[in-house]
Order: C-alpha cells, then structure tokens, then sequence
C-alpha cells in the first residue's frame, strides 16, 4: 500500500495498485497530483516554444496545411498566424491549463458510469482514478523539455512536442496523407494511460482483469476506431 504521496508519485509508476487501493482514503493526494501534471505540462510548453522565433513557428504551421490551401490562402494564413505567432507559447499554456481539467472530469464520468456498481464510490474517486491515470504524461513532456534540452536549434519542428506519437515512431507518414493526423494524433503514451485505467477499475470495482481491460482501453479502441473507419 502507497503509505506518503512521495511513494504514491513513484508507486503509480512501478506499482500502481498499491496506490489505487488506498485512493479513496486520500484524495488530497491527487490534489497534488493535478497541480504537479498542470505544472509540469505548462512549463514544458513554454519551453519548448519560448526559444523558437515566430518566422519558424509560422513556416512551421504552414507546413502543416499548405497541402489544403491555394497560394492565396497561404499568402493570408502567414499574415494572419504571423500576428499571434510570439504569443503561442502563453497560448499553449492557457489551453492546456483549461482543457486538462475538463478533459479528467469526463475521463472520470466515464468511470465512474463503467465502473460504480452499487454505486460504491463517488465522482471524486473516480477523478483521482483519472488525475492518476493520466500521470504518465508527465514523463512524456519531461522527454520533450530533455529534447528541447539537448536540441542545439531552438527552432525545433512542431511535431516534436509529440514525439511519442505513433507517426513519428513507426510510420513517418507526410502532412497530406490520409492517415497522417490520425497516426500523429495517437500519442503511444495513450495505451499506458489505458492500462492504468484497467487497474483502477480492478482496484475500485472488483472486476476481473478482462473486464477492466476493456473497460480501461474501450474509449481508445472507440474515438480511434471510429476515426479510422470515417478516413
């Protein structure tokens, strides 16, 4: 059992289910645990943009959907994009700042609908179960501030911010090919977040491996699915 939120930051890692069982008893633990993802995420996006000059953040942009624009359009999205391009980084940070939140609270309401039989735990668990779950980001965007770290040009490409993105490590498919945002947008850091969901429907619910594995990774297997089946 996860007996300090000290071991609790390590245990979701390497033992997950020591923490889940005493979760409910400790919800200022994810308290912490929201402000330490929400922390750690806004300062890696301001990192990664904040060395990056607008005139490579606009060209950057444009690349990505030049495939779809007449050379007019093109001409009048840099004019546009090039107004807000050195405010992209507090841009970046303000959305994920708002969005994270929301984002975990529907995570938990799909918990806590799946997984409460008897309604034995409240809404509240089921946000810890989703604030915890979603820990593994963390390492994702230390990654990105180690690559931004490394990098010897600040002028990084955009994609690097998701650079576990299933594209950018299997397929290295072009901007303009049909599976390209879908393949970019699925990030491999999903599939671990998936699994913590299987154990804390495990923890919580009682349920047995199989069925809280595909209740763990069913909206995955939906959004993407459904996403492939309409390219």
């Amino acid at each position: 059992m996860s007996k300090n939120i000290g071991q609790a930051l390590l245990d979701i890692y390497v033992a997950p289910k020591q923490l889940f069982n005493v979760l409910p008893e400790k919800k200022g633990w994810s308290w912490v645990a929201l402000l330490i993802m929400l922390t750690v995420n806004a300062f890696g996006l301001w990192y990664f943009y904040s060395g990056m000059s607008p005139e490579w953040i606009v060209e950057q942009q444009i690349a990505q959907t030049a495939h779809t624009l007449t050379p007019a359009e093109i001409e009048q999205s840099r004019a546009v994009m090039g107004q807000m391009a050195n405010k992209t980084g507090i841009i970046s940070v303000a959305a994920i700042l708002v969005i994270t939140p929301i984002m975990l609270a529907i995570m938990a309401l799909y918990l806590m609908l799946v997984g409460n039989p008897g309604h034995k735990h409240s809404y509240g668990d089921w946000f810890a179960v989703a604030v915890w779950s979603n820990m593994p980001g963390i390492l994702n965007m230390l990654g990105l501030i180690v690559l931004v770290l490394i990098s010897s040009d600040p002028n990084l490409p955009l994609t690097t911010a998701n650079y576990l993105s299933l594209n950018q490590l299997l397929l290295g498919l072009e901007p303009g090919h049909t599976w390209y945002t879908w393949a970019e947008s699925f990030n491999l850091i999903y599939l671990w977040i998936g699994a913590l969901f299987a154990v804390g429907l495990h923890c919580l619910s009682g349920y047995n491996a199989v069925k809280s594995t595909l209740l763990g990774f069913a909206p995955l297997v939906v959004i993407y699915g459904l996403w492939a089946v309409f390219i």
